[in-house]
């Protein structure tokens, strides 16, 4: 079972440290407003294994992407549940770092998702 989506953090070490738990679970990377959405989605990672806290923290700290500045994420029960929402996110809001071609014709490839909310 997923759970609800938590508020909007800002995306920093110390608000990683201290309000990420280390659960299984979907992150979503976001940005500052833009003419098509409020806090646009630009990457939607995945942890598993309770590794939350340390990929983001991961990510925090390669800094690869500047305009990342917020972040939440969604608690999820398996590593399984978190996968399939994981596909569903990227399919449905198609952000603009997951959208590399392998990673497109892997989503594409993969057979049809049976995730409810």
């Amino acid at each position: 079972m997923t759970h609800k989506p938590t508020t909007l953090m800002v995306y920093s070490r110390n608000a990683i440290k201290n309000f990420v738990p280390n659960v299984n679970g979907v992150y979503y990377l976001r940005g500052i407003a833009d003419e098509n959405s409020l806090y646009p989605i630009y990457y939607i990672g995945r942890a598993e294994k309770g590794r939350l806290r340390e990929e983001l923290l991961d990510k925090f700290y390669t800094n690869e992407w500047l305009d990342i500045t917020y972040i939440n994420y969604i608690e999820c029960d398996s590593k399984k549940e978190a996968k399939q929402l994981q596909k569903f996110e990227i399919l449905r809001h198609k952000p603009k770092y997951n959208l590399q071609k392998e990673e497109i014709h892997a989503f594409v490839e993969s057979p049809a998702l049976h995730f409810t909310r």
